[in-house]
């Protein structure tokens, strides 16, 4: 019997609908599984239960701050491969949360193969890293 490679899994978090269900089309057509959380407690829940190789976190959620966020993920020691979404990544975005664990920064409204390429990246623990598109 063949050796069957587990699917890396990925959590993405944002308080969009439009955006979770884009993104949840998106990276299952990569391969991935996926999960979605529209809160930040609730995203906290999902966490507990599961292990995700990777987290996708939007910048504004409504109900939490995502420092608060990206700082449960290292206590949590949640893989620090997290990828941060931003709606208009600034420069110096990535600085800002490096010390939080966040490896990439992308806009959420890329186009489909620079936030695959985006998570390729992350997934594969390439450099730091900040996708200004």
């Amino acid at each position: 019997m063949g050796n069957k490679s587990r699917k890396k899994s990925i959590l993405v978090i944002d308080d969009d609908e439009r955006v979770l269900i884009a993104m949840e089309c998106l990276l299952e057509a990569e391969g991935y599984e996926t999960a979605t959380a529209w809160s930040g407690h609730e995203a906290l829940e999902l966490l507990r239960l599961q292990k995700f190789d990777l987290v996708v976190v939007d910048d504004y959620l409504w109900d939490m701050d995502v420092e608060v966020i990206l700082k449960t993920l290292q206590q949590m020691a949640v893989p620090p491969r997290v990828m941060l979404t931003d709606n208009a990544p600034a420069s110096g975005a990535l600085n800002r949360y490096q010390g939080f664990g966040a490896s990439a920064v992308v806009n959420k409204w890329a186009s489909c193969d620079e936030i695959a390429r985006s998570v390729r990246e992350c997934l594969a623990e390439r450099p730091s890293q900040e996708v200004l598109v």
